[in-house]
């Protein structure tokens, strides 16, 4: 007597996908296009070989406070790319001109970009409110002496 058995699917899929990365994905690629693009700009702009403007000091992709203050000893900018929780907000002002905008998170995971300019020894402060996080590029002269520290 012989037994026939037969195996049979029971249809339920035990695998698991892996965690969608895409949001950091996006996140890391907006901020290399903002540094690239920012970098093309700044070679434009500058025109002659005496005032190279390629000093870069890059922060991030995690905050530790919720102010950050840019500056350097020669004209600057400010470029960002980040990503906030729903009802999150940053804000970005010039010293000695005031908070020139405001960004509002409507929903998970949306990311926002700025670039902003200042000059010499001016300050540069981003505010958020809210979980944030990202990077922020500071672009400035060879030879100048830059910063963006947590406040």
């Amino acid at each position: 007597m012989s037994s026939n058995e037969s195996s049979e699917s029971t249809g339920s899929n035990t695998s698991k996908s892996p965690p969608n990365n895409r949001s950091q994905i996006l996140l890391v690629a907006g901020a290399v296009i903002i540094i690239v693009f920012a970098i093309a700009i700044a070679s434009i702009v500058q025109g002659g070989p005496e005032a190279t403007f390629s000093k870069i000091v890059s922060v991030g992709p995690v905050w530790d406070t919720d102010t950050w203050q840019c500056t350097s000893s020669s004209d600057f900018m400010v470029h960002s790319v980040l990503r906030g929780f729903e009802n999150a907000e940053f804000a970005v002002g010039v010293s000695n001109i005031g908070t020139q905008s405001l960004y509002k998170f409507s929903y998970y995971g949306q990311t926002e970009t700025f670039s902003i300019g200042a000059e010499a020894g001016q300050t540069i402060t981003i505010t958020r409110t809210g979980t944030v996080s990202g990077f922020l590029t500071l672009q400035t002269s060879t030879g100048s002496t830059a910063s963006c520290i947590p406040i």
